[in-house]
């Protein structure tokens, strides 16, 4: 939640923990106006609130808890070796079978989840860089099997997208500091999975996942039918989770968000990939809280497909902020136009 909307009573649903790996405040700790004007001097823009009411709209969730928990083990051993040590072992023999049968259980789970895939819970709040990888790896799978790609490919998108960002970990350092990772980042990841036999698709996806449709991407300068499909899916699903993360930060519009996006179809994203993505991936998650035109708070209870700007709403009544609870009105967008979402104060 941000922290200007955070009161004297609520529960920290989680530990709060700085840059530098120092406890702050524990989790299960009630907020009082001193710690929140603390926290807030310490630069901390968005704080871990325990909901008892967006947990409970929440717990439709795309996968298993302990299939994303599966994923974030694998990734989390990975990312914690040294450059090195990658490098020079088979990340076959490491980790790939292991996340393989896991992505086999996303891709099953998140089919039978299709049907009412804007309705459950798919993306997280991206906390880390593993939340990131999975939340991508999450939103193109939805996407793939929206568009009927077969299983073989939809297994490369999946892995494609899980590894995008692998050459981060053995990018060289000079003079003690790491060189521009935003530039050079995809041709390390792609030598990586190269040498390490993973596949040519998978090794694409992570070379071209900043290549742009009109060619003024990297690193390669791509343009069109140059860049693979998949890699196309994949730059949409990680601008769209960095976009929606720094919009947590920044208090932007989801719906600015989106039609910014549009707005770049076929210029810097494929126009027809966009649009199936934006079929299967909901603005406003089932259980965020939002801040309505009229100033009003209120939690999203349902979206409907060519309408992801104006889901139906719960409005939170003013006293029942400091419980939680939604016993307002229920309100669908899509029959106000006068009453639109202008930011998301909790996911």
């Amino acid at each position: 939640m941000l922290i200007t909307e955070t009161k004297a009573g609520m529960i920290l649903a989680r530990d709060i923990i700085d840059n530098n790996g120092n406890l702050l405040l524990e989790q299960g700790i009630a907020l009082t106006e001193y710690y929140i004007t603390r926290l807030a001097q310490l630069g901390v823009t968005n704080l871990p609130i325990y909901d008892p009411y967006a947990l409970e709209l929440q717990k439709h969730k795309v996968i298993a808890p302990e299939v994303r928990e599966e994923l974030a083990l694998c990734f989390r051993s990975l990312f914690h070796k040294k450059s090195q040590s990658i490098l020079s072992t088979s990340l076959r023999t490491m980790y790939l079978k292991q996340i393989q049968q896991t992505v086999d259980q996303v891709i099953d789970e998140t089919e039978k989840n299709l049907a009412q895939i804007l309705n459950v819970q798919v993306r997280q709040p991206n906390e880390s860089e593993i939340d990131h990888l999975i939340n991508v790896c999450l939103l193109v799978v939805a996407t793939g099997l929206y568009i009927k790609l077969p299983r073989l490919v939809l297994m490369d998108l999946a892995l494609g997208a899980l590894f995008h960002d692998l050459g981060k970990m053995v990018m060289p350092a000079i003079d003690g500091g790491s060189i521009d990772h935003g530039h050079l980042h995809p041709v390390y990841g792609q030598q990586l999975l190269l040498k390490n036999k993973v596949g040519t698709i998978i090794s694409r996806i992570a070379a071209e996942h900043h290549e742009r449709y009109d060619g003024k991407g990297y690193p390669s300068g791509l343009a069109g039918k140059e860049i693979h499909p998949l890699s196309r899916l994949v730059a949409i699903a990680n601008h769209f989770d960095n976009a929606v993360t720094a919009a947590a930060q920044t208090g932007e519009s989801r719906s600015t968000i989106m039609e910014n996006m549009m707005a770049n179809g076929n210029t810097v994203f494929d126009m027809y990939l966009l649009r199936a993505f934006f079929h299967t991936t909901p603005l406003y998650p089932i259980g965020s809280l939002v801040k309505l035109s009229n100033n009003q708070s209120a939690y999203v209870i349902k979206n409907k497909v060519r309408f992801a700007a104006t889901p139906t709403v719960q409005l939170v009544e003013p006293r029942a902020r400091a419980t939680e609870q939604a016993n307002g009105q229920i309100i669908d967008l899509s029959m106000k136009p006068q009453l639109t979402i202008v930011r998301v104060i909790a996911d």
